[in-house]
């Protein structure tokens, strides 16, 4: 059964953050790290593929 709660005076705190705040230097930068690894990565990759298929067409124009 519903009841009616009165409330004279009611007091609190209200924490308000940024929430780029919430991390802390150390946090950050090991976000950055693994970013620039895994963009390396990447990068790598892409060159790996593109020499593998600059060679392969060396390949074929050698046969020709």
């Amino acid at each position: 059964m519903p009841a009616d709660v009165r409330i004279n005076q009611l007091t609190t705190d209200v924490n308000v953050t940024d929430a780029s705040a919430m991390l802390t230097p150390q946090v950050l930068e090991r976000i950055v790290q693994v970013v620039l690894k895994r963009l390396e990565e990447q990068q790598r990759s892409q060159r790996d593929m593109v020499q593998e298929q600059s060679l392969g067409s060396r390949r074929r124009m050698d046969r020709e």
